[in-house]
């Protein structure tokens, strides 16, 4: 058994299907899970430098701003978006520590949309339905100024990479855009 099979995917068709995902989806997160089953660990980290590492001739790494068009209007703004991101993780409290992944890297925005469905939950729960609010609201701007923009081009250069990624690319793609189905996210406990 390799180490990315305990990964508990078959479990997420049911979180899903809660969420309102489509059969299409559905059925990318039944693909990932079996591209987990197979998947030869070796071989992965020589298609992550293939696939990101800018040194070895890969096009993009995995952040947010190397997927800005190249221009130079955007070239000005990428560090107002590295801002906007960083300033969103504090608001909500969360504190990017020195030496860590940047804050625009996927597995840091992806952590933290997580850690907003986690809170609107968990305040849903207590009752606290203002907090709750505060929680979808910046979700839905996490998702809608950040990973809906780039998420799709991520998924696009993952599309020549081991079967692995390039389920994992297709799956992100299509869960932003249920996260961003009628320009709001659902609801991660109703």
């Amino acid at each position: 058994m390799n180490e990315l099979q305990c990964y508990d995917l078959p479990g997420l068709a049911a979180v899903l299907q809660r969420l309102g995902a489509s059969a299409e989806l559905l059925a990318l997160a039944k693909h990932l899970d079996e591209c987990l089953l197979n998947a030869d660990t070796t071989s992965l980290n020589a298609e992550y430098d293939k696939a990101f590492e800018v040194s070895n001739g890969a096009e993009r790494p995995p952040k947010e701003t190397a997927h800005a068009p190249d221009t130079p209007q955007e070239g000005l703004t990428k560090t107002y978006q590295l801002a906007d991101i960083a300033g969103s993780y504090h608001d909500f409290g969360v504190e990017v520590k020195p030496g860590s992944e940047r804050v625009d890297h996927i597995a840091a925005e992806l952590e933290f949309m997580n850690y907003l469905a986690v809170k609107e939950a968990f305040t849903n729960k207590r009752g606290e339905t203002e907090k709750a609010e505060i929680c979808r609201d910046g979700a839905t701007l996490l998702l809608s100024d950040h990973l809906e923009r780039w998420c799709p081009k991520l998924s696009a250069q993952l599309e020549s990479c081991d079967p692995l990624y390039q389920a994992a690319g297709e799956f992100l793609a299509q869960f932003v855009r249920l996260g961003m189905d009628d320009r709001k996210p659902p609801s991660y406990l109703t």
